[in-house]
């Protein structure tokens, strides 16, 4: 994925805007699904997770 970058005073159209909005959605999915799969692996090789330390 490339970058945008963005001056002061820069505005998208709406088209833009949406295209660029589905864009990130479509990104933020495949790094949940990556995330998902290496918690998964982790999970795989250390057994449980260390619990949480207790507030005082």
């Amino acid at each position: 994925m490339g970058f945008i970058k963005f001056t002061k005073g820069t505005s998208l159209s709406d088209k833009d805007r949406k295209s660029l909005q589905r864009l990130l959605t479509d990104e933020k999915k495949k790094l949940q699904a990556a995330l998902k799969d290496v918690d998964a692996s982790l999970g795989m090789l250390g057994g449980k997770k260390k619990k949480a330390k207790k507030k005082r």
